[in-house]
């Protein structure tokens, strides 16, 4: 039996709950040949301009290196998912856009995401879901996202 101290408070289960959702959206990935890394560009992408974006827009977006971000769309564009264009802006920069595969692959990770996702809130009744989604909404509302700063290149200066 568990006495108020020991017992998790609201933090601690958001974050289990949290990581629960993480691994099954990871497992839920693998039938495909998709990493979580790859599934936020393949998001990302799915809802950028037709046009695409550019690989520093992608890394300013993933807060991640441009360099860790070319690595993922080789290997994105190795399995046909994306399709690097010229930019007609700028004829020394490249977009990156989904290719009709990669359009295709975005809607099955939306479907396995919803049927993982669906299967975790089953255990709540419809009229718990709906309570927990109108909370979840106040705290998205109220407490918006910081700005997010560019990721440095490791040893950039500062």
């Amino acid at each position: 039996m568990q006495n108020e101290e020991s017992k998790p408070d609201l933090a601690d289960l958001f974050l289990r709950a949290s990581r629960v959702i993480r691994g099954r959206w990871r497992e839920g990935l693998v039938p495909l040949g998709i990493t979580p890394h790859q599934s936020r560009v393949l998001t990302l992408l799915g809802h950028a301009e037709a046009e695409g974006l550019r690989n520093s827009q992608l890394a300013e977006r993933l807060h991640i290196a441009a360099r860790s971000t070319t690595e993922v769309v080789d290997q994105l564009e190795a399995k046909q998912l994306v399709i690097r264009t010229p930019d007609p802006a700028d004829r020394r920069a490249t977009l990156i856009a989904l290719s009709p595969t990669g359009r295709a692959q975005l809607g099955e990770m939306s479907r396995l995401r919803r049927e993982s996702m669906d299967g975790y809130f089953e255990k709540l009744s419809l009229p718990d879901r709906e309570e927990l989604t109108r909370l979840l909404e106040i705290l998205d509302r109220e407490n918006p996202r910081p700005a997010r700063t560019a990721c440095k290149e490791p040893g950039a200066a500062h």
